[in-house]
């Protein structure tokens, strides 16, 4: 019997560390650097990751939907950052999670150039609709 409790609070405690590790997981994204754009039967969940300002510019997608096949867009080709002085960034890689009807996704795009005030990611032509605008304020 004494194996059996021992084994019952080994499993306890590996589910309380699980349950801890998934939740500091889930609250390490500020809430406030979300942006959520729908239309054309698609929602875009849009999260900046990284505002601190490191080497580059990393921003996670989530494009989830019940009739649009999302393989068919290039996120990559369909995406550019925009900053407060209308200087343009294409993105130089794309981090793909997720296929099908829910999509996710990292774009990477080089550093934003210091000290700009406000960043405008802009995704084009999906679903039918023509853009889709997620701005962040950083000052």
């Amino acid at each position: 019997m004494k194996k059996v409790d021992a084994i019952i609070t080994v499993s306890r405690v590996g589910l309380l560390l699980f349950t801890l590790l998934c939740t500091a997981q889930s609250s390490a994204v500020d809430p406030a650097l979300t942006r959520i754009h729908s239309g054309g039967g698609v929602t875009a969940k849009v999260t900046y990751l990284n505002p601190e300002g490191t080497e580059d510019t990393r921003f996670e997608i989530s494009l989830d939907t019940h009739s649009v096949n999302l393989d068919n867009y290039d996120l990559k080709a369909l995406s550019l950052l925009r900053d407060d002085a209308g200087k343009v960034y294409q993105p130089n890689r794309i981090e793909n999670k997720g296929s099908g009807h829910h999509r996710q996704l990292v774009l990477v795009f080089p550093k934003a150039t210091q000290g700009s005030k406000r960043l405008e990611l802009l995704i084009k032509d999906i679903a039918g609709v023509k853009e889709r605008s997620f701005v962040w304020d950083l000052q």
